[in-house]
């Protein structure tokens, strides 16, 4: 505002001298303009960071005036967020499967049969969700799963004979814990997905399936992760945002315990529309690269909103 008065008032001197008020050389009135535009331009840029991140990397490698030398670029700045809305977890649903072949047997514990023999995708331990049911909407702790036919549930179940369409969802708890990126204003969600897609290890699809990842992103919006509903894909270049070239990983204090495997992006690969770009990571932390993949292969997902 101190700035915008000073450009006022020089306005209001250019009126005068104009009009024959006031006499000041023209060499001064351009100091003074240099001056008052000048500060505030230097006043937007140090607002608005308006830098590339830094990659990370320190060495220098054989004396050359490569990365390492210069550093150039911010240094990474993250806010983890914990608290009130970011503390607990949130229920997200993904339906993995709908058919007309899925059946009931009045048992305890449960059997779940599909003549389509389609239930190995459901594993021990996962929670699932079933709906389109006439009697065994709800939710249910595979006891015993990874088979094709057949799956047991903790709860029991109640008969009833395959009809259309029955539903069953794998049901995630994720974290509500976010972490804020101080220089792009971008808001992560704290970890990948975890136990989504036919292995129930967070890896899904980019597209083509009903548990790909732009599925998964739309079942974590209406479930309102961290009270938000507006997450999105990040594209390659927000995802190469937070990776860290030493380390090959994304900050272990902000993103801890990230997997080792490849990461999608929304990206596509423009000389090759079935690929999308992902961040790669390779057992033993040796590697990690930028790659071309089929959008029909299985990869995590780290959500992310803001960035306008």
């Amino acid at each position: 505002m101190g700035r915008l008065r000073k450009l006022i008032a020089l306005s209001l001197v250019i009126a005068m001298i104009s009009i024959g008020i006031v006499a000041i050389s023209p060499q001064e009135i351009a100091s003074q303009i240099s001056k008052v535009i000048g500060g505030a331009v230097a006043q937007v840029c140090a607002e608005c960071k308006g830098l590339l991140l830094k990659t990370g990397q320190t060495t220098q490698y054989n004396s050359e005036l490569d990365d390492g030398f210069y550093e150039m670029g911010l240094a990474k700045l993250y806010t983890v967020l914990t608290t009130g809305q970011y503390s607990g977890t949130t229920n997200i649903d993904l339906i993995h499967y709908t058919a007309v072949t899925i059946s009931f047997v009045s048992t305890t514990p449960g059997t779940i049969n599909d003549a389509a023999a389609q239930l190995a995708q459901f594993k021990t331990g996962d929670v699932i969700v079933i709906t389109g049911s006439a009697n065994n909407n709800g939710v249910y702790n595979i006891s015993t799963g990874n088979v094709a036919g057949t799956i047991r549930t903790t709860q029991g179940t109640i008969f009833e004979a395959a009809k259309p369409p029955i539903s069953i969802a794998k049901r995630e708890a994720h974290s509500n814990n976010c972490v804020k990126d101080e220089n792009t204003c971008l808001t992560w969600s704290r970890y990948v997905a975890g136990n989504m897609g036919t292995n129930s290890d967070g890896g899904m699809p980019w597209t083509g399936q009903l548990y790909d990842i732009f599925a998964y992103c739309a079942a974590a919006n209406v479930a309102a992760l961290g009270g938000y509903g507006d997450w999105r894909i990040p594209n390659i270049v927000e995802l190469s945002s937070i990776m860290h070239l030493p380390t090959l990983y994304p900050d272990a204090a902000a993103f801890p315990g990230y997997p080792i495997g490849n990461t999608k992006s929304s990206s596509t690969d423009q000389l090759s529309a079935g690929n999308t770009f992902n961040w790669n990571l390779y057992t033993g932390q040796t590697t990690l690269y930028l790659a071309s993949a089929l959008k029909t292969g299985t990869g995590y997902v780290l959500l992310v909103r803001g960035g306008n």
